[in-house]
Order: C-alpha cells, then sequence, then structure tokens
C-alpha cells in the first residue's frame, strides 16, 4: 500500500445542467480553477447511462448502456494529472437507479449527460496527485507519493 496525506484547500460546488456532459464539465471546471487534485462526489438525473466495467484478461473496459432516465445516487472519483502528459484525469464511478428502484453501477465513461441537474462537489486538496501507466493493467493509476 501507498498513502499521501494532504490538506484540504477549497470546496467547490458545481450545478450541472440539462444536456451538461459529467466528465467534460468535472475536468473544464477542473482547468479553469487549477484544481490540480482532489475528491469528488456528485447527485443528480442522468439519460441513457454509460457505464464500463474493466476486464482483467482483456484489459479493457466492457461498456453497458443503459436505456433510461436514471437517478445518480452516487458518483464518487478523483482528479489528478497525467505525470507524463499533465493531461487532467478525472476517474469516477457511479451508481444508479432506474424506475423501479434497481441499481446498476460502474467506471464513468464519456457521454453521460444530465437530463434534470446535477449536483457536483470538487474538494479541491493541496498535494498534486498524479497517475502513471501501470505495465501489468495498461491503466493510468495513482502515484500517491
Amino acid at each position: 500500500m501507498k498513502s499521501i496525506t494532504s490538506k484540504l484547500k477549497e470546496v467547490h460546488y458545481l450545478k450541472l445542467e440539462k444536456g451538461d456532459d459529467i466528465l467534460e464539465c468535472v475536468i473544464s471546471y477542473c482547468k479553469e480553477h487549477k484544481i490540480v487534485s482532489g475528491a469528488v462526489l456528485g447527485i443528480g438525473a442522468v439519460g441513457n447511462p454509460s457505464l464500463g466495467y474493466f476486464d482483467l484478461d482483456k484489459k479493457t473496459y466492457l461498456k453497458n448502456d443503459y436505456n433510461f432516465n436514471a437517478e445518480i445516487l452516487n458518483c464518487t472519483g478523483n482528479i489528478a494529472r497525467n505525470a507524463e502528459t499533465g493531461e487532467y484525469i478525472a476517474h469516477l464511478h457511479m451508481l444508479v437507479g432506474d424506475p423501479k428502484g434497481h441499481t446498476f453501477g460502474g467506471h464513468l465513461l464519456p457521454g453521460n449527460k444530465i437530463t434534470v441537474t446535477g449536483e457536483f462537489v470538487i474538494i479541491e486538496t493541496e498535494e498534486a496527485l498524479t497517475r502513471s501507466l501501470d505495465d501489468e493493467f495498461k491503466l493510468l493509476l495513482l502515484n500517491p507519493e
């Protein structure tokens, strides 16, 4: 296990509106406000969610698409930067509910758009977190050092 301790810097509240792409909004907000690291929390509603499941054998995300307006029951993750390129990376997972209360979850993929509202919080930290390519999994994994 590796770890890092960081003090909180600021707390940012975002209201995403109908048609806003969750990942695009979180990343663009962080770029605009120069947030290099932090935790992300969110709730709201999303149309036709698209969530991923990482296949260990294929070393890729399997895409699960759902065709309904979903409640975002929980969306959590973090913001870091690619250690090599400096690119912003929002690593988020989302749990959604259908009209009958069934739940589905996974890695938040691009293209998830808000249908009613999205209420997100970015808890900015002082320490800069980065991600580097892991040879075994072929993923950009967190470097808490």
